[in-house]
């Protein structure tokens, strides 16, 4: 089944008007989209399109809420808490980060956790926010329980993804952007629509046998990345996303999918200023390790050294260039829901 091109402005313009024929604002419904669209460029298709139909019905069903009245639950120098009323994370995701940069700028440092928000959706996008401030930026994202513990066989500790975002003087911005399973739910997702198999290795189906087939894989449980590593890092990151927050055990939220059901994600956003904390040596000493890293001999098969963020960047100015790759059962969604909505529909290259 051939592909279809799509250019980001087209996109981005239909997304905005759907979000907003479903109750959003129409500021909120262009952030929604943004995230969206920033996903499909850098090639993260796992966070992109394919998530859109769930969205959606979960905004028509009232389980996701258009108009959050975000509450400021704690409130110190250095750290927030937020209740997201069930808000998408494009908005009070990004609202988060946004107060932990506001204190950064005069405390050097600042965290704010985020509990009840939709799902959080690419969370490189929420950490790349504070590049514009010129800090690092850091997201930690809670998940539904979808990894079985190291040697058990239930879903209990989310694929809680983290990303990174580290400002230097290099053309391409440093993000780093990942889950703690070996690849994010949102790929098993997208085969399962496209009906295409998954590599063996990605998950297991509902009876705890490995499969490649997506449709039971994502009734199944993730595997995690790094066998006991990556369960290591995902109940640490639900101890600082979940726990912190207020938000709840991981294993006791619905499956993201189970639309009828209330679906509330934590999140952490921290960002530090290093110019505050260091002041312009921090940047100098990040490019000369990537200097010294990208000058060091190459394995064999290789043709350079990639810095995380690298490759993401020039898919993305790509991507700006000739158009978004996506798959025709993904097109063939979104026009599906611009019918139901009365929106006009994406328009193709």
């Amino acid at each position: 089944m051939a592909d279809v091109m799509i250019q980001a402005t087209a996109l981005k313009e239909f997304l905005s008007r759907a979000y907003a024929s479903l109750g959003l604002p129409a500021e909120d419904a262009e952030k929604c989209a943004l995230q969206t669209v920033d996903a499909e460029l850098r090639g993260v298709g796992s966070h992109g399109c394919v998530r859109f139909g769930i969205f959606v019905e979960r905004l028509r069903k009232g389980t996701a809420n258009p108009r959050p009245n975000l509450k400021t639950v704690t409130d110190l120098p250095a750290f927030t808490l937020l209740d997201g009323d069930l808000g998408m994370s494009a908005v009070v995701a990004s609202h988060a980060m946004e107060i932990a940069m506001e204190k950064a700028a005069s405390a050097g440092f600042s965290a704010t956790a985020l509990r009840r928000s939709s799902h959080t959706g690419h969370v490189g996008y929420l950490a790349a926010m504070a590049l514009r401030k010129g800090m690092i930026g850091i997201v930690i994202s809670g998940a539904t329980g979808n990894l079985a513990p190291w040697g058990g066989a239930d879903r209990m500790i989310g694929n809680n993804p983290i990303a990174f975002a580290v400002p230097s003087r290099q053309e391409f911005p440093i993000i780093f952007d990942m889950a703690t399973s070996k690849v994010a739910r949102g790929y098993v997702l997208l085969a399962a629509k496209t009906g295409e198999p998954i590599p063996e290795g990605w998950a297991l189906d509902p009876d705890g046998q490995p499969t490649t087939d997506a449709a039971l894989g994502a009734r199944g449980t993730m595997l995690p990345l790094g066998d006991y590593k990556g369960y290591g890092l995902a109940m640490m990151f639900s101890f600082l996303t979940a726990a912190l927050s207020g938000n709840g055990f991981d294993a006791d939220q619905p499956d993201w999918l189970e639309t009828d059901e209330e679906f509330a994600l934590p999140m952490l956003a921290i960002a530090i200023d290093p110019d505050k904390c260091l002041g312009e040596d921090y940047r100098a000493a990040v490019d000369e390790s990537i200097r010294r890293i990208k000058s060091s001999r190459l394995a064999p098969g290789f043709d350079e050294i990639r810095i995380p963020g690298e490759g993401a960047h020039r898919k993305y100015h790509q991507s700006l260039k000739e158009g978004i790759r996506l798959k025709r059962p993904v097109l063939d969604e979104l026009t599906r829901i611009a019918g139901e909505l009365n929106v006009e529909p994406p328009q193709v290259s």
